[in-house]
This record gives structure tokens, sequence and C-alpha cells, in this order.
């Protein structure tokens, strides 16, 4: 999970995860609640739906000491919230919550009264206001201008881009014609734990070289930037007009071929001209 390491937090990692991830984690609360009351008051068809899975959940997924020895294998720093989804606590607590409405002798008091347990244990999602979207897209209309104004200039239909992190989160999702020059993980791993020396001196990874220089505004030397950019066949950037690497980039050869209200559209032109293909996968051998 993003800001949290294994090797920082060791067993304390799993409840910074929870918090993180749960908030309150007052629904874990509730599941544990629900799985005591099944082992104690549950019918025997009730203890092996339910139980199975909960011992097998705290003794793994829940167990403080499970990141550490995965972390030995894995690397589990950026996925390990993925294995609370597993957690049946939409399945049981509601079932449990019908149960007790059921076996009560006041049922409207009962389902009020479980009903605001449910409620005030979780976040209300419009406490800050009813957000609009400003498309149909649901994605900020200057990053669909930032698409269309590189794609308008652009000599081939895959563009090759480098693009600030949430841009990079969003654009994945919105345009697949727009290469991206860095993937998630390693933007993610580069904004949270910095780049190393021999990360930088990498030759098979000079999208680090970019990053270090427009996203951490390390000195990279600009033979050392435009060599990233040529191997990473990177044609534009996209960089906040406030940044101060804006001069650096024009020192290094871009060239402003389009603006939005507060970013620049940075062009490279590259030695070789590149042209990505798709894969023709209806081809059958």
């Amino acid at each position: 999970m993003q800001g949290l390491s294994v090797f920082e937090k060791g067993t304390g990692y799993l409840e910074a995860c929870l918090s993180r991830y749960t908030g309150s984690n007052a629904y874990g609360m509730l599941y544990i609640l629900a799985l005591v009351y099944i082992l104690v008051f549950g019918n025997e068809k009730e203890k092996q739906i339910f139980l199975p899975a909960g011992v097998f959940l705290v003794l793994t997924v829940y167990n403080p000491a499970a990141p550490v020895i995965l972390n030995r294998f894995f690397d589990v720093n950026s996925e390990y919230y993925r294995l609370f989804w597993i957690t049946p606590v939409v399945i049981l607590v509601p079932y449990l919550s019908v149960k007790l409405v059921a076996l009560s002798d006041h049922r409207p008091v009962t389902a009020a009264l479980l009903s605001a347990i449910l409620i005030f244990s979780g976040s209300f999602i419009y406490a800050s206001g009813i957000p609009f979207a400003e498309n149909i897209y649901k994605m900020p209309a200057e990053m669909l201008e930032v698409s269309r104004l590189i794609h308008a200039d652009a000599e081939v239909e895959y563009p090759k881009v480098f693009l600030e992190y949430e841009y990079n989160m969003q654009m994945r999702q919105y345009d697949p014609k727009l290469l991206l020059t860095v993937d998630r993980e390693a933007y993610m791993n580069a904004v949270m734990y910095g780049l190393t020396e021999e990360q930088l001196n990498d030759e098979t990874h000079p999208e680090y070289r970019l990053i270090a220089a427009l996203v951490r505004n390390e000195e990279i030397y600009i033979n050392d930037f435009t060599d990233a950019l040529e191997e990473t066949r990177t044609e534009y950037i996209v960089i906040d007009k406030a940044s101060p690497m804006v001069s650096y980039l024009k020192d290094a050869g871009l060239s402003e071929v389009g603006s939005t209200e507060n970013r620049y559209i940075m062009k490279y032109t590259l030695k070789e001209p590149y042209e990505f293909e798709l894969v023709d996968y209806s081809v059958v051998y």
C-alpha cells in the first residue's frame, strides 16, 4: 500500500495497512463479533460455513507475521491490501443482522439499532459534498484536453508520453493510444522510496532518469536525460506550468507544442522516428 513498507513497519505493517484501508476498522470488528456469535450461538450448518474461513483468515491474512514472512519471498508492499477483499464481511455481517432481527421480539427497534450501528461504523460518502463529474468519462477535463492536443500534433497513431503521477494513473484508463513511458508500479516505487545511484545508472531502465529529473527534481545531465528520451522513445512530456523543470526541458531541446490552463505539452524530436505497431492477434498460427 502506498507510503507503507513492510521492512520499516515489521509486524506493525498489518495494523497500519488496515487503518489506511478501512479507517476505524469498525467493519472488521463487526466481522469478528459476528464470528464469535456464530461460534457461541450458531447452529452446526452456520459453523461449518462461516468458521473455517474465519479461522483461516485470522491465521493468514490477519496474522501480523504474515506480511513479514511473505515479504521474504515476494514484494507485498503494494499488493497486500488486496487480500482484505477475500474477507466475507459483506456476507456474514448482513446475514447475522437479518437473523438477529428475525429472532427479536421487537423487530422495528432491533432493525433500527442495527442499521444505526452499520451506518455509523462507516464513513459518509457525501460528507464533503456531492462531487459532480466534469464529463462523461469522469476524468479531469484538462487531462482530456492534453490527450486531444497530443494526438493533434503527433505524426503517429501511438505517441509515447511522459506524464506527471496523477495523470499517468488516469490516462492509462482513458486513452489507450497514448503509450506511457513509465508504468504504474515503477512510478509508485520511485515516488515513495526514491531512486538509488544504481537505478539511475541502470541502462535497462532509462525511465528512472526521467522520473529523477521531472518528478524528484534531481540534477541529471542533459545528455543523460535526452539519451533516456531516445532509449524510451518518448516524444512528449506533459509538465505543470509552475514546475522549475520547464526551463530545463527547453535547454534539453524540447519545444512547446500546446498548453492547457495548468500544463505545458513539450515535444522532443527523436533522432530516429518510432512507430508502434499493435500485435495482430487475429492471425492464428
